[in-house]
């Protein structure tokens, strides 16, 4: 049977959600360019049970209606979920959901799936016109998913490829289908490779590496278009071709950095003398008092290690790959904006507005059309906020991340080449936006450089591994 319907999944309760929707998308079931199914096709005296498993052999994408109602359903849980997450899996069946109120999603498999729009501001919460507005995307959503050509989803034994061969499609309207687009191309790369997606290496002392997750390779534009909100002149457009490699899951760790400092009897530099760099009233200054141990701030072992200089982090890496036989580095700045974009070509890999649910950033300043939130004053534990398609948590906010590239204003190349001389003076590119940013610091082609020298108690960093066929 072939899968050509809309299949919308919702609880009762939010039944005028659904009539919202339907309204939405009368034009377009009128002019045959949507096949909708609901409920409430079911006519009297037919099977409903049957009418709604036929629908859902039948669905191409299903549109999630996520509220708690929804989640607390126990036949949407049992009946409609499972297959659908099954034909997501296997044939290629496209996922998005709407959040419609504030929820428990992050503890349910729909958290795996990317919204269709920020869930950290529910559609009840938005006024009658953004309501509309974001309706209209959804309908426009559905249009580029129903037009777009039949998934190429891996076979559940897919042939071998080479993973440097290996390109991501092009980007779409929304971030559920291009989500599982990606995954599917991170999957066959890493079965190529002989590794799980995700995977941590053993250690000669006994212990276990960080949590790395594979990268296909593959073409990307890498900066921002003119006119993206926050841009700046050093982040002009240009196509960059990636090579596979994996990449951390998270940022380095208190804990994990401390294991390298009681292994080696390490001090940082700023433990040497001169500190790391804070913010004293309106100026970044050093202070003497402050280290990894002690950034001016609590600190659990999960929490991001800060006040890292440069050359601390890479003599971490050459520790971990002493460990482990493994080449663990940096990441290029190439590979670190392919990996946070994850196919997305949004100012964030979450779309084109950023919340405090989502990063952690100062809230009191808003990106766009985005909303005021929290601002914690300090870093957070590793893994508290949603991941982006790869996998991967925390690449905006949080902690700027150190690369291995050496800053260049025009690029040069220099975003695909990694810095080994631990003497040169150059600034070295750093990523992502920290917990005292303002958002337009947070984007995806956001660059900012720094002294290999020196720490900050707003700049951590992250790995990469090296991977060969």
């Amino acid at each position: 049977m072939n899968r050509d319907q809309v299949f919308i999944s919702y609880s009762h309760a939010d039944g005028d959600w659904l009539k919202r929707l339907q309204i939405m998308l009368a034009p377009l079931r009128r002019q045959g360019m949507l096949d909708v199914w609901e409920d409430t096709r079911i006519q009297v005296g037919q099977d409903w049970k049957a009418e709604i498993e036929k629908a859902l052999m039948r669905a191409k994408v299903a549109v999630l209606l996520v509220s708690p109602d929804f989640l607390a359903s126990d036949f949407i849980a049992r009946h409609e979920l499972p297959p659908l997450l099954e034909a997501a899996k296997k044939q290629g069946a496209t996922i998005f959901w709407v959040p419609l109120r504030h929820s428990l999603y992050r503890v349910t498999e729909v958290a795996r799936y990317q919204a269709a729009y920020d869930p950290g501001t529910p559609l009840s919460t938005l006024t009658l016109a953004e309501q509309d507005a974001a309706l209209v995307r959804i309908a426009e959503a559905l249009i580029a998913v129903e037009s777009s050509p039949a998934s190429t989803l891996p076979p559940e034994t897919p042939e071998p490829v080479r993973p440097d061969r290996v390109v991501l499609p092009p980007v779409k309207y929304i971030h559920g289908w291009l989500a599982e687009r990606v995954r599917a191309l991170q999957q066959q790369t890493a079965k190529a490779l002989g590794l799980p997606v995700e995977f941590r290496d053993d250690l000669e002392s006994g212990d276990q590496g960080p949590v790395m997750v594979v990268i296909p390779a593959g073409r990307f534009l890498m900066g921002s278009p003119e006119g993206e909100l926050g841009r700046q002149d050093v982040e002009h457009q240009h196509e960059v071709q990636v090579a596979v490699f994996a990449i951390g899951k998270y940022a380095v760790t208190v804990g994990q950095f401390k294991r390298f400092v009681e292994a080696r009897g390490y001090r940082t530099a700023a433990e040497k003398g001169g500190g790391i760099f804070c913010w004293m009233g309106s100026e970044s200054k050093q202070d003497p008092d402050k280290n990894w141990r002690n950034p001016g701030f609590p600190q659990t072992d999960d929490h991001p290690v800060v006040g890292v200089s440069w050359n601390d982090a890479m003599l971490y890496a050459d520790w971990l790959s002493e460990q482990c036989g493994q080449q663990y580095r940096l990441p290029m700045e190439a590979e670190w904006e392919y990996a946070c974009r994850a196919g997305t070509a949004k100012p964030f890999c979450f779309g084109e507005v950023i919340s405090t649910n989502q990063a952690n950033y100062d809230g009191n300043y808003v990106y766009g059309k985005g909303r005021k939130g929290n601002y914690r004053q300090q870093t957070v534990e590793v893994g508290r906020f949603p991941a982006n398609p790869w996998g991967l948590h925390d690449l905006h906010g949080n902690v700027w991340e150190w690369t291995s590239s050496e800053y260049d204003e025009k690029y040069g190349g220099a975003e695909l080449r990694a810095v080994s001389d631990r003497d040169s003076g150059g600034p070295r590119v750093v990523r992502g936006g920290s917990w005292n940013d303002v958002p337009k610091w947070l984007r995806s082609a956001a660059r900012n450089g720094g002294d290999p020298r020196n720490g900050s108690y707003s700049v951590g960093f992250r790995l990469a591994r090296t991977l060969t066929l």
